[in-house]
């Protein structure tokens, strides 16, 4: 049979065709394996700072704006939000409370032991005491500052106002629920925020990297301490109520003199007896005021007086000299 040049080229395209596609599959086999048994590569040194610079730059509150934006996304699944949510779950109201309670008794000691017997009734605690006594060692006044907890803070004034006589009473409250879920929230998010530092402190793989992450990982950690802090004095403001109790001690009640008729013989005699008795008072006065110059008068003027008599007597008158007749 003899060969056609068309005989030949086919057979020829067909090997050229099935050579292609071997090496294209191939090179398909060999990216597959290369993907597959590969580790996955690390991210480029530009990525890697990028993604260190948005973190050392992160702000709280920006973060605490797309917590409330993902809240409010999530409020119409409810069964998923609660899935992811943290097991804090914020109170209704977080109130704190005080009082101030002043009483007065005749027995400021007894006093003070039932101020104990209420505070351990309401399992609370007496955290401060001042006392005073009077002349004769007996307790005249006394403040004591009263820890309870907050739910039996209504009752345990009532009872403290029936121990003694009532002076004055006071309570007020301050609304901190607000600030307790503000507090509570940043505490979530500082945490997180650390959390994800720490993970670049251990990618980081220059001294710069390094140092930049240490410092503002100090920062943030000295920030959580804060806010735990400020958590704690809350929740013990709100789960424990103030009050300070004041005891003064009544004083003796004395003897009013009983009012007397102002008209009548008696009260004329003792009218009478009260003016002799202030005219003798004061003549008294009068003759106690004299008596030094008397004393002073009787011995210097008497002396005198009789001297000025006796030279008197010795000198004659000049018309008693001119009578006298002239003698032989």
């Amino acid at each position: 049979m003899t060969l056609t040049p068309a005989r030949i080229l086919i057979p020829a395209l067909l090997v050229a065709a099935l050579a292609l596609t071997g090496c294209a599959s191939g090179n398909d086999d060999s990216d597959d394996g290369g993907s597959s048994a590969g580790v996955p590569d690390a991210p480029a040194p530009a990525s890697q700072q990028r993604e260190l610079a948005n973190a050392l730059e992160g702000d709280v509150d920006a973060e605490l704006a797309d917590e409330a934006a993902a809240d409010s996304d999530s409020a119409g699944k409810p069964a998923e939000s609660a899935a992811k949510s943290d097991t804090y779950t914020a109170p209704e109201q977080a109130l704190i409370r005080k009082g101030n309670v002043a009483l007065r008794a005749d027995d400021v000691g007894r006093a003070q032991i039932e101020v104990q017997k209420v505070v351990d009734k309401h399992a609370g605690q007496v955290t401060d005491e001042k006392s005073q006594s009077d002349d004769d060692g007996k307790a005249a006044f006394t403040r004591m500052v009263l820890r309870v907890p907050s739910e039996d803070f209504p009752k345990a004034v009532e009872e403290l106002k029936e121990i003694g006589e009532l002076e004055s009473a006071t309570t007020n409250q301050d609304d901190v629920t607000s600030e307790v879920i503000d507090v509570q929230t940043r505490l979530k998010v500082q945490k997180r925020s650390i959390a994800r530092i720490s993970v670049l402190f251990q990618r980081a793989q220059n001294i710069r990297d390094i140092m930049a992450i240490e410092s503002e990982l100090s920062q943030r950690q000295a920030d959580l301490e804060a806010l735990e802090q400020q958590a704690a004095y809350l929740a013990n403001q709100t789960s424990l109520s103030t009050i300070v109790v004041s005891i003064d001690l009544i004083p003796d009640k004395k003897a009013e003199p009983k009012d007397e008729d102002d008209a009548g013989f008696v009260a004329g005699l003792s009218a009478g007896w009260g003016a002799l008795s202030t005219f003798a008072v004061g003549l008294a006065t009068a003759v106690g005021a004299l008596l030094p110059w008397l004393v002073v008068l009787g011995l210097v003027g008497v002396p005198t007086l009789l001297l000025v008599r006796s030279l008197r007597r010795r000198t004659p008158t000049p018309a008693a000299a001119e009578a006298a007749p002239p003698t032989d």
